[in-house]
């Protein structure tokens, strides 16, 4: 892992999809926010020095942070994709089917694990 926004990508489509397996994109822009300003506020490091979450920035460059790393990864994978609309990104149908609650949990925890071994577990302090 580069960078920990892998995991924080599968974290917050989890934590924020619908039945439809579909996630809105302002939905994973607010995780993102969320996670990595909750990581300044208690003074944990919040990542590497280049990255766009310890400089001032928008909404937009969020946005664009998200399907230009994390996101491209796993679409590549045919794992998820952007809708037409542009507004929700959506969980291959194939996979979804596949998913059990259990599997998502696994997903979740498996998460959580490598933001633990990213930061390390004195600095890790984030449940989420």
């Amino acid at each position: 892992m580069s960078y920990s926004y892998k995991p924080v990508l599968l974290k917050a489509i989890f934590e924020n999809i619908d039945d439809k397996g579909r996630v809105r994109v302002e939905d994973l822009v607010d995780y993102f926010i969320d996670y990595y300003e909750d990581r300044r506020e208690k003074g944990l490091v919040v990542e590497k020095k280049t990255c766009l979450y310890l400089r001032e920035y928008t909404r937009k460059k969020v946005e664009n942070n998200i399907f230009t790393n994390p996101f491209k990864r796993f679409e590549d994978m045919n794992f998820i994709k952007r809708n037409k609309d542009l507004e929700y990104i959506e969980i291959g149908r194939h996979i979804l089917k596949k998913l059990s609650d259990d599997e998502k949990k696994w997903i979740m925890e498996q998460s959580d694990r490598k933001l633990r071994e990213y930061f390390g577990d004195k600095m890790f302090g984030y449940s989420g």
